[in-house]
């Protein structure tokens, strides 16, 4: 699953015309992918609880000084996160591009996560009860 984690990041960040950190994250707040700056993980924390309200298609948006990050929701489980140096409007109108080119992609991902949180279960449960 990391390989097409990767090749997903990689074909979004080929996509980018300016300099952008990305991130992915499912709703529960776990961070499948990060090529954030030091510290950031933080701020996406902050984000956390609203995942679990947007629809496909919505997104927030927070400012700093040079930078502007904006989280949009690209299905039903995972949020891609980008801060860039780009004007906000622009990165708005390329997110909302990935994320209709890079769908099927995006929803073949968030299956194969709810596989892998079932199959985490699983086996804490055997373990568990290996322990009783």
């Amino acid at each position: 699953m990391e390989i097409k984690i990767n090749d997903l990041m990689e074909s979004i960040k080929s996509s980018l015309i300016t300099k952008t950190y990305l991130a992915l994250m499912d709703e529960d707040g776990k961070i499948i992918y990060n090529n954030f700056q030091a510290g950031l993980n933080r701020t996406l924390k902050d984000f956390v609880p609203a995942l679990k309200l947007m629809d496909m298609g919505d997104y927030h948006i927070k400012n700093f000084a040079k930078t502007c990050l904006i989280i949009f929701k690209v299905s039903d489980r995972l949020a891609l996160i980008a801060e860039s140096y780009a004007k906000e409007g622009l990165l708005i109108f390329t997110l909302k591009g990935i994320a209709e080119n890079l769908r099927n992609r995006f929803l073949e991902l968030d299956i194969l996560l709810v596989f892998s949180d079932m199959a985490e279960e699983e086996a804490e449960i055997q373990i568990a009860e290996q322990l009783i």
